[in-house]
């Protein structure tokens, strides 16, 4: 017994200790940019005003907790250096402003600051600078001088510029980033142009002809794309939109071509916006009888959202869409919906009535539903709601009920429930859920030389009983039926359950007996009646022989993708995966193998290799039989790649999508197995899915059928 106290018994603090001490060592190996990193995981504890896990962060950084706490306190001091390094530059950037040119001297600020260039645009804040900054949106906005400053400095400073670069060159140019990138790419310059001198709404042919003969080398794909990126700036109809091509309608009639150029929009797109600016003046928004059987008739033919909404007349498409899904999850195709009603005592007392005569203990809401007339989950959400308010009902009787236990407690040190419940007029679970007199109440700690089944059954029939899932087990009432101590019965019903708490105590508990030549069937009693054996001996090992993965340094993550990618042309992946391992000796083996292997199917050159092998026979292959790691070694190229090919055919193989015919084929035949599960046999009986498939489909919608 005292072994098993101490393997509950949670004491994080030792192995917390223990683990600092681990990790003492680190503390000199902290980089600069570690400490950033643990710098701003400590803030968003602080920030949100949670107590730091200490225990937690060590594990994970494997750094004492003083040293963390000095990464917090160098990285504050670093961003208040930086903050006030910051004011100076944009304070500086201010005063070298040249209204002439309109943007500001920051060579002269470089020079001032003895800094360079890019590292004074970054710590420019324009949050707290004075100076408005320009927006060029055309070319003909940008003076030649302003455009040669431009280019030069995307040249000299930048090379290929990153989205974050162009911020810095929209800085410096004193012009949002936007125009700076339009300015600077003369194809996007040149097609505005063009755009602006051709485009005619509801007609682009001119456009596209001129285009493609600017831009001879760009594909026609390309050059359509880019002209309607910067000419649909009208594609969202709004209730604007509508309200002013009806406005039109009533003055002109249905002259399309004439609203249309009133609108700056086709003749076509005028008429669409007229006909859903005409629907949704019908649109109403309860549901009644007539509506709802026409949907449903829809639904037994097949008809999609778009037709439903033409035939029903006053529903939008996507209205017509959800009231369809909300059917078909209901099943009430032959009644009226009720999920979204009001309930009346009638329904609430059958609700009752059913939910008390469920068998077992299992309540099977998709059947009280059916019965009901509603869904599963609204009757289930209703009878928590019921549960609650009975709950909150008998917080009022809980005085009278402890002070009705304490007397007969004391009169016979024993508690009658039934002549408890007769006296006050209430039920004995009412009684026992109310009661806060807790004298005399034994403890109820795990022995196995002492523990019985039969107290244990005991427990676990009342609860099955009074609190059938998923209604939450209210463990004051189990602790006064038992009369043992609350804090034990939650304890017990999580061993019995086969939950364990690992804590450090526990682990070296278990060291200790198994060293002591103990096997794991009796370490397992020992701790719980109920704990597998297999799972203490998994728990034996790891603790035994732990292992500490360690990811791959960013320096050692280029040395490899150098090696492999100067050496892939001419060396088979096994030679290169041999050589790369030979020569990182310090790296840890399972994160440099998943490496290797990834990056290897990543390389052009083996992709070059499965793509001119006969992919059709190297697939036939391998689902009669043959070892992938045995072709692989045979082509030269990583296994992970066949992997990777027969994911992509078995996806390619089965649709994603479920028909309703394929789901009652799959009920069907699941249901009509015997014993456990063969979701190989169920795929081939359905036929058009794969295992895994079928084993998802079942469990997220068979308890709807």
């Amino acid at each position: 017994g005292a072994a098993v106290r101490i393997a509950q018994s949670t004491r994080p603090a030792l192995l917390y200790s223990f683990t600092c001490r681990r990790y003492a060592s680190a503390i000199d190996s902290i980089t600069p940019e570690r400490q950033q990193e643990i710098a701003a995981a400590l803030r968003t504890y602080q920030k949100d005003n949670i107590a730091v896990p200490w225990f937690d962060m060590v594990r994970r950084y494997k750094i004492p907790q003083a040293a963390m706490e000095q990464a917090l306190v160098a990285d504050n001091a670093r961003l208040q250096k930086r903050a006030e390094l910051s004011m100076r530059v944009t304070q500086m950037a201010d005063q070298a402003y040249d209204e002439q040119r309109g943007r500001c001297d920051w060579d002269s600020v470089a020079r001032d600051m003895d800094m360079p260039l890019i590292e004074c645009l970054r710590l420019f804040d324009a949050s707290l600078s004075t100076v408005p900054v320009q927006t060029l949106p055309n070319i003909t906005d940008w003076s030649v001088d302003d455009l040669s400053t431009l280019k030069s400095l995307v040249l000299e400073q930048f090379g290929a510029v990153t989205a974050d670069e162009w911020r810095l060159v929209g800085i410096y140019m004193n012009v949002e980033q936007t125009d700076c990138y339009m300015a600077y790419d003369e194809e996007i310059s040149r097609l505005q142009e063009i755009i602006k001198a051709y485009y005619r709404p509801g007609n682009r042919s001119q456009l596209s002809f001129q285009a493609q003969m600017a831009f001879p080398k760009r594909t026609e794909a390309s050059i359509l794309g880019k002209i309607r990126q910067y000419t649909s700036k009208n594609s969202n109809i709004t209730q604007k939109d509508m309200d002013h091509v009806n406005t039109l309608v009533e003055a002109y009639g249905k002259d399309w071509e004439r609203i249309g150029q009133e609108t700056d929009v086709s003749p076509r797109r005028a008429q669409r916006i007229w006909a859903q600016h005409q629907q949704r003046q019908k649109v109403t928004q309860a549901w009644t009888k007539e509506e709802l059987e026409t949907l449903r008739n829809c639904i037994r033919d097949g008809i999609g959202m778009a037709e439903a909404s033409r035939i029903i007349g006053t529903k939008m498409s996507y209205a017509c869409n959800a009231k369809m899904q909300s059917l078909k999850r209901a099943g009430l195709n032959n009644a009226f919906q009720k999920s979204r009603t009001l309930w009346n005592d009638a329904d609430v007392a059958r609700l009752v009535h059913l939910v008390s005569t469920s068998k077992g203990g299992d309540i099977d809401w998709t059947a009280i539903g059916k019965e009901l007339g509603r869904t599963a989950k609204s009757c289930h959400l209703r009878y928590t709601k019921l549960h609650q308010k009975h709950y909150n009902a008998k917080a009022d009787h809980s005085q009278t009920v402890s002070r009705e236990v304490q007397k007969q407690y004391e009169q016979h040190q024993r508690v009658d429930w039934t002549n408890v419940a007769q006296q006050l007029g209430l039920s004995e679970r009412e009684c026992l859920e109310a009661n806060q007199f807790n004298g005399g109440k034994a403890r109820w700690i795990y022995d196995p030389d002492t523990f019985s089944w039969d107290t244990a059954d005991r427990m676990a029939q009342f609860i099955k009983d009074n609190y059938p899932k998923p209604v939450p087990v209210n463990y004051t009432a189990v602790s006064n039926y038992m009369w043992t101590d609350k804090s034990d019965c939650v304890k017990m019903t999580s061993l019995l359950r086969g939950e364990i708490t690992w804590t450090a105590e526990a682990l070296a508990f278990v060291v200790r007996l198994r060293d002591s030549g103990m096997k794991f069937e009796d370490i397992a009693h020992q701790l719980s009646p109920t704990v597998s054996a297999s799972r203490v001996t998994a728990t034996y090992h790891k603790q035994k022989n732990p292992h500490v993965y360690q990811p791959l340094l960013d320096t050692d993550r280029q040395q490899i993708k150098d090696i492999m990618d100067t050496r892939a042309q001419y060396m088979d992946f096994a030679d290169l995966r041999a050589l790369v391992i030979q020569s990182m000796p310090n790296a840890n083996k399972s994160a440099l193998y998943t490496f290797v292997d990834s990056h290897g199917a990543a390389l052009p050159a083996y992709k070059e290799r499965l793509k001119n092998s006969n992919v059709e026979h190297i697939a036939s292959q391998i689902m009669s039989g043959t070892k992938q790691s045995v072709l692989a070694k045979q082509m030269g190229i990583p296994s992970l790649m066949l992997t990777n090919l027969m994911r992509s055919r078995t996806f390619s193989m089965h649709s994603r999508t479920w028909t309703q015919e394929e789901t009652d084929k799959l009920i069907e035949v699941a249901r009509a197995s015997p014993g456990p599960f063969n979701w190989k046999s169920i795929s081939e009986e359905v036929g058009t899915k794969d295992p895994k498939q079928c084993r998802t489909r079942y469990f997220n919608v068979g308890h709807k059928y």
